[in-house]
């Protein structure tokens, strides 16, 4: 069973596209899941959260950093959904480095989603 860390970029200033960002995530985790391997999608936990939190985005951002990088520590690699913005997400920058600079995978989902949906 693979171990995955779910990146995808989360803070707009348009909250409908934090929302889809959101729900994407949720059926990308489903996928994965469905194939058989563990995964943990930290939009999928934290958007719930965030909303009881009521937080700028930069607040939460600091309040998720040390949380993310527990669940990080326990997984063997990191997916990037790669929706437009992925490639402009601090977030998602430290992700990469961090399982980058332990030698642990790091892929985009656009790469690997076939992997995943034909064993689902």
């Amino acid at each position: 069973m693979r171990k995955i860390f779910l990146a995808c970029p989360y803070s707009n200033s348009d909250p409908a596209i934090v929302y889809v960002r959101f729900l994407q995530c949720n059926e990308v985790a489903a996928t994965i899941v469905r194939s058989g391997h563990a995964v943990f999608s930290q939009v999928s936990m934290s958007h719930p959260i965030n909303e009881a939190l009521g937080e700028e985005s930069a607040v939460v951002g600091k309040l998720w950093a040390p949380i993310d990088a527990v669940f990080m520590e326990m997984m063997d690699e990191l997916i990037v959904l790669d929706v437009p913005g992925w490639d402009q997400s601090s977030g998602i920058k430290r992700e990469i480095e961090f399982f980058g600079s332990r030698g642990r995978a790091v892929s985009l989902w656009s790469d690997v989603h076939r992997d995943f949906e034909e064993r689902a």
